[in-house]
């Protein structure tokens, strides 16, 4: 895996794993789906924009699936090793919610052209911009859900097909159950702060099929100004 060059108390360092247990990397593996959740102190984006960049090493395609106006945020990308250049972003428009997100991330693997596919999942209900309904017949209609696990479904067979990785982002604490029985490998990764702009991203493997997994923490600079 690249590193990167971080700098603490003057002196320079490189992003580096830490700890017992397999790298996050080697666990998202070809043909699987994976889910990363959690709220708070999640660090979802961090260790979503780590997998595009280890696919984009292995000469893979990579793509992003997020509804327009969502938290990607290219500058940050591009200091932590990704190459913009070779990100694919797709903006679904709001009022298609999660379901239109769902599609557009089925259309994108049947192509067969695409290595990863982040899927953000975890963006919060459209905001009405100081919009005041006079009664429920005026009231603009909710950004369509997903229900049930068919989406899932076919996300996974697709993926098994292309070798593709799909990698969801979601906003489910520890507590909750994962999205369905198609997820492979659901992680938890928490930020943890170890000095100012320096900190340890502690990924917690919550669910897996198979033996019981621990994965490495990874120390990371956040962005510019985030003390």
């Amino acid at each position: 895996m690249k590193t990167l060059a971080l700098e603490l108390g003057g002196e320079r360092f490189e992003e580096a794993l830490e700890g017992s247990g397999v790298p996050l990397g080697q666990l998202a593996t070809p043909g699987r789906v994976l889910e990363l959740s959690g709220v708070g102190a999640a660090a979802r984006h961090s260790t979503a924009a780590a997998l595009v960049r280890q696919a984009q090493q292995e000469g893979e395609t990579t793509v992003w699936v997020q509804l327009a106006g969502g938290p990607l945020y290219p500058p940050d990308l591009a200091e932590s090793g990704v190459d913009l250049d070779a990100l694919a972003v797709v903006q679904v428009p709001e009022e298609r919610g999660e379901v239109g997100l769902a599609r557009a991330a089925e259309l994108l693997l049947r192509s067969g052209a695409f290595g990863l596919c982040v899927v953000d999942l975890s963006a919060p209900p459209m905001c009405l911009e100081g919009q005041v309904a006079k009664d429920m017949s005026e009231r603009p209609a909710r950004p369509p859900r997903l229900r049930g696990e068919v989406w899932q479904a076919r996300l996974a067979a697709l993926a098994r097909m292309h070798a593709s990785r799909v990698v969801l982002l979601t906003r489910a604490a520890s507590g909750r159950s994962s999205l369905g029985p198609m997820v492979g490998l659901r992680v938890e990764p928490r930020r943890v702060r170890r000095a100012p702009g320096v900190f340890a991203i502690r990924p917690e493997v919550v669910k897996h099929k198979g033996a019981p997994l621990l994965a490495m923490s990874a120390l990371r600079r956040g962005p510019w100004g985030l003390a």
